[in-house]
């Protein structure tokens, strides 16, 4: 029964999770990286700060500079699934 509460306890904080989808190509020195809240958002997580600190990491480790395309992040209601989430798209020149 202990290992039962166990696993549920961390399943669940699992769902509260930050999840990012990291660089993902999208054409020739183009990426797109998406950060996303959990299950239980405070509305506070700092999701597009996050996605810009990866782009400028991936950019980094190819020598290059980031260059902002585009963001977005979801205005909310945070309600039935719709998590706070911030989208960058960029390239490394």
């Amino acid at each position: 029964m202990k290992q039962l509460l166990i696993v549920t306890a961390i399943l669940s904080l699992t769902g509260c999770a930050t999840t990012s989808t990291g660089a993902i190509s999208a054409g020739t020195d183009t990426f797109v990286v998406s950060r996303q809240a959990g299950a239980l958002p405070s509305g506070r997580e700092p999701l597009l700060a996050e996605a810009l600190i990866e782009a400028e990491n991936k950019c980094a480790s190819l020598k290059k500079t980031m260059k902002l395309i585009s963001s977005t992040e979801n205005s909310g209601p945070y309600i039935l699934g719709n998590y706070p989430k911030a989208t960058v798209i960029f390239s490394c020149t």
